[in-house]
């Protein structure tokens, strides 16, 4: 994964800590932490992906647009 993702997502796990009481704070070690950092991630990174797979599929599109009508551009001009 990328270290960039693995920041990001160690610095959401802080910020939610943050947001709990002190006592439910005190009952997550850091075991646990680090594995609700290791889910953000995965999330951040399954996120990240489907929307590079949706940009490469309107590339896709558009190539096939594209080709589609540099084929028919002399037909069209008659």
């Amino acid at each position: 994964m990328s270290e960039h993702y693995e920041k990001h997502a160690e610095q959401v796990a802080t910020a939610f800590m943050e947001l709990l009481d002190t006592d439910a704070r005190s009952r997550i070690n850091e075991e646990q932490r680090n594995e609700l950092a290791m889910l953000i991630e995965a999330a951040i990174s399954t996120a990240v992906l489907e929307q590079l797979e949706h940009a490469a599929d309107r590339v896709a599109d558009l190539s096939k647009q594209l080709r589609h009508h540099a084929e028919f551009y002399d037909k069209s001009a008659n």
